[in-house]
């Protein structure tokens, strides 16, 4: 950190949590430049929001996603639900029908998320741009 004074370099001389809100970290700086003390109060951002499982919570949620969004969740569950349906009928794991699909399958109750099918494989040396064509001499 830099002095308000004389812009150089601080070091702290004491660090302690502040008397009535313990988040906050209240430290003693003095200046390297001029021997000024002063005190800073550091805290961090809460940045973590948990949503509780209920009705309500699930509710607001709802309210305040996006209406594309939630209309790309639910054609992605329809298919996941189609992908186990067709899975049960060949006897293939429901991964494997997803992939087919072009669909990556997410553990847990995470968002599926749509991929795009792989490009096809050249075979040796065809249809590659970074590959030159090699010339046989025979």
């Amino acid at each position: 950190m830099i002095c308000p004074k004389c812009s150089a370099d601080t070091r702290v001389v004491n660090s302690r949590p502040h008397a009535e809100d313990a988040t906050v970290i209240v430290r003693r700086r003095q200046c390297t430049g001029c021997a000024r003390r002063f005190d800073t109060f550091e805290s961090t951002r809460n940045v973590v929001k948990l949503r509780k499982n209920s009705r309500a919570s699930k509710a607001q949620w709802i309210a305040e996603t996006p209406p594309d969004v939630l209309a790309e969740k639910r054609r992605l569950y329809g298919l996941r639900r189609e992908a186990k349906a067709e899975a049960k009928e060949t006897g293939r794991p429901v991964t494997d029908v997803m992939h087919a699909w072009g669909i990556e399958p997410t553990a847990g109750r995470r968002p599926l998320k749509l991929t795009p099918p792989p490009p096809p494989t050249p075979r040796r040396n065809e249809g590659s741009a970074a590959t030159p064509k090699l010339e046989t001499t025979r």
